[in-house]
């Protein structure tokens, strides 16, 4: 099936959509993203996801050059020409051409992909491998995954599927996805340090109405000792952490609040 890309104003084949090597995302790695689903042609959670994009590209100092509205029909356009059953949405936004290779220009670039692909197993827990660090601008989604894209032979060496961040003793995120933790039938979910996820905040909302959530600091040491834990995001919804480093979670099954959780949450995405 042909593939479609907006860049700046129109689709291009994907084979043949381009952006100039001046481009300060390249020179510079300045530059910020979102990312999320649509089914069957349904975009999941779209003004959450606007809004997040519009609030990165506002602390980034970068102008979107289209409306919200126009916005809405390029991701709309992006779905009709890339008509898969589960479609990935990536909203792209540069610091345009720099003629220095360091200022941002305007207009910024603007490129809107959307690609297929398959969500994680729901039925498999991950493993992640721990690492000492913090994300520079937690509250932007940015193009940079220097840290977590270094890291991959040290996870392929621990046979891990990605990175749990700590800084000095406190739990924050993945590198692309929101933590949780279960004790007590009662979940937690970190507050500092962490990019907000939008499947997070549905999830906040979701698991209130079953559970005790609270949004607070996690020292890594809770975070060891916890039942269970859980990640969220839009490739993934809800899946178990069944082990991190050496530590094995819930006997490395997925965990009972876990478990009613990702039931939960189909039929919430399905009503949203």
């Amino acid at each position: 099936m042909q593939e479609y890309i907006y860049v700046n104003g129109s689709f291009e084949k994907a084979e043949e959509a381009r952006i100039h090597v001046t481009d300060l995302a390249l020179l510079r790695g300045y530059g910020i993203f979102d990312f999320f689903r649509a089914i069957e042609g349904k975009p999941i959670f779209i003004e959450d996801h606007l809004d997040r994009f519009e609030n990165s590209a506002r602390l980034m100092g970068l102008p979107i050059p289209e409306s919200r509205e126009k916005l809405r029909e390029i991701i709309l356009e992006t779905i009709r020409l890339n008509p898969y059953p589960l479609l990935g949405i990536k909203m792209i936004l540069t610091g345009g051409y720099s003629p220095d290779g360091y200022t941002p220009t305007q207009p910024s670039n603007l490129v809107v992909i959307g690609k297929p692909f398959e969500f994680k197993d729901p039925h498999k827990g991950l493993k992640l491998l721990s690492m000492n660090y913090k994300r520079e601008i937690p509250e932007i989604k940015t193009l940079s995954y220097i840290v977590p894209i270094r890291a991959i032979p040290q996870m392929k060496a621990a046979q891990a599927d990605d990175l749990l961040y700590h800084h000095e003793g406190i739990v924050s995120e993945s590198s692309r996805s929101n933590i949780f933790i279960v004790k007590n039938n009662i979940i937690v979910t970190p507050k500092e340090g962490a990019l907000f996820g939008i499947t997070r905040k549905h999830v906040i909302q979701l698991a209130s109405q079953h559970f005790e959530v609270q949004e607070r600091d996690v020292s890594l040491q809770e975070y060891l000792e916890a039942d269970e834990v859980f990640t969220t995001g839009s490739t993934k919804r809800i899946v178990a952490i069944s082990q991190t480093d050496d530590t094995v979670f819930n006997q490395g099954q997925i965990g009972p609040v876990t478990k009613q959780l990702q039931n939960l949450f189909l039929q919430y995405e399905q009503q949203s």
